[in-house]
């Protein structure tokens, strides 16, 4: 099945993008008036974020969303056969010369973003080692749930020059890279929810109670990699600017990781209309977090207690 969405995809591909853009036009009229694909989530996400904007505001940011979400697709699909020349026209780097030190120093790090603009170009489209084509780049991603759209996305972004790495994989390519001594670039998408026995801490995040995800920190405590955020501006269709800050560590504890939360919101709230709203972000909330870490504390004494029970009739 994947083999068939990939031939079609391609053939689409071949279009010029502003010919896609009329399919994502339509798309837009098909998703959001008509199949109403998570619009009542997408609004109150932004409602709920947004207190001080009206309805009729965060109606409008709504709309803007969807028709960026079509915009994006249409534009990952060029990615199929957009050339490097082509895809270099669309991006303009700011205080990039972070990235020159880094290499100049043979050092690797680690570049944390969020499901902001097209997050598909800027991590698979051979973006992150835009000036470095030597600089190995690691793209760590989730598997999708449907097996034939994974295998999919999987394929297209393989056609870029970064390395796609499971997440579970992703200790062995540290090692495997700290023994080459080469230097890497490990890419995060670090904005979605997390599982309940990831959280370690909560945090506001537009004005929710949030746990993000900590894992690009604590690796960065293991190898000594300095973390470095990208700040997404759109331009306009399909023109993107990417800027690049240190996110210099306190000392304190998670701090690296409540300053890249910080500042992925500073990201949204420029512009919302470009961030991921049909995510269930808030999904797991900190009540039902704290209920069921109860819960599952709970069990383990109990199969504790049981253990105890076994090993004293053994004797």
């Amino acid at each position: 099945m994947h083999k068939i969405i990939y031939a079609i995809a391609w053939c689409f591909s071949l279009l010029p993008l502003q010919v896609l853009y009329l399919f994502a036009d339509c798309g837009y009229v098909l998703i959001y008036h008509i199949a109403r694909y998570r619009r009542k989530l997408a609004y109150n996400n932004i409602r709920e974020s947004f207190p001080e904007k009206t309805k009729e505001e965060c109606q409008r940011i709504t709309k803007k969303f969807y028709r960026h979400f079509c915009n994006m697709f249409v534009e990952t699909i060029k990615t199929l056969t957009m050339s490097d020349k082509e895809m270099a026209k669309r991006f303009v780097f700011e205080n990039a010369d972070i990235i020159d030190d880094y290499y100049e120093q043979n050092k690797s790090l680690i570049l944390t973003l969020g499901h902001y603009g097209n997050w598909e170009w800027i991590t698979f489209a051979r973006i992150p080692n835009f000036k470095h084509p030597e600089y190995k780049c690691y793209s760590i991603y989730h598997k999708l749930e449907n097996g034939a759209m994974n295998k999919f996305y999987y394929e297209m972004r393989s056609k870029s020059k970064s390395i796609l790495i499971a997440q579970n994989q992703l200790l062995r390519a540290l090692v495997s890279q700290e023994k080459k001594k080469e230097p890497a670039m490990y890419c995060f998408i670090a904005d979605q929810g997390t599982m309940w026995e990831d959280m370690y801490i909560w945090i506001d995040f537009l004005n929710h109670e949030t746990s993000p995800i900590i894992g690009p920190e604590k690796i960065a405590k293991r190898t000594g990699y300095d973390v470095i955020y990208l700040d997404v501006t759109v331009r306009k269709r399909g023109y993107y600017s990417l800027r690049f800050e240190k996110i210099e560590p306190t000392g304190k504890e998670y701090d690296v990781t409540r300053k890249y939360m910080q500042m992925m919101e500073t990201t949204i709230s420029r512009a919302p209309e470009y961030w991921l709203w049909t995510h269930k972000r808030w999904k797991r909330t900190r009540k039902t977090w704290e209920k069921v870490m109860h819960e599952r504390n709970q069990d383990s004494r109990i199969e504790l207690a049981k253990t105890e029970d076994k090993n004293r009739l053994r004797k």
